[in-house]
């Protein structure tokens, strides 16, 4: 029996519990916060450090490790490039929990998790040039306003 050792656990089954820290690591990423109950913010404030101290200096290890959690590449060297340059001069301590108040339906405490440090990820400058739907303007030289090519009335 190990002592002196704190694990906090989902109770969901392993699988589900490393999806479900997945998607919540991945989403804050994404958002910059994530709003969760006390339990799972604990959890993922310990991974989150974790993540966010391989990011600091890359390496091959480092992206292995990453890659365990983000099979994303592209997200990975987002996370090197954007993150790791924001802290790279501090130490730890670089995600914190704010507390809110208690869920209406079952009374389950809710916090916030947040960076404890200003980090700003710029996910439009990585991803591609999204394909415009619906019709197409074109300008005129003369007007400048933009007209719609064809019209089809049925």
């Amino acid at each position: 029996m190990i002592h002196r050792t704190k694990q906090i656990k989902f109770h969901s089954g392993k699988d589900s519990n490393k999806m479900i820290l997945r998607k919540m690591m991945t989403n804050f990423f994404l958002n910059s916060h994530i709003v969760t109950t006390e339990k799972r913010g604990k959890i993922l404030k310990r991974f989150l450090d974790r993540i966010v101290s391989k990011t600091r200096n890359e390496s091959e290890s480092n992206k292995n490790y990453l890659l365990r959690y983000f099979p994303n590449k592209t997200m990975i060297q987002t996370l090197f490039s954007q993150v790791g340059t924001a802290v790279k001069s501090i130490e730890g301590g670089y995600v914190r929990i704010v507390r809110m108040n208690q869920r209406d339906n079952d009374g389950s405490m809710m916090v916030r998790v947040e960076w404890a440090h200003p980090v700003v990820i710029d996910w439009e400058q990585k991803t591609a040039k999204k394909k415009t739907g619906g019709k197409k303007s074109t300008v005129t030289k003369k007007s400048g306003e933009a007209k719609p090519e064809k019209e089809t009335k049925k």
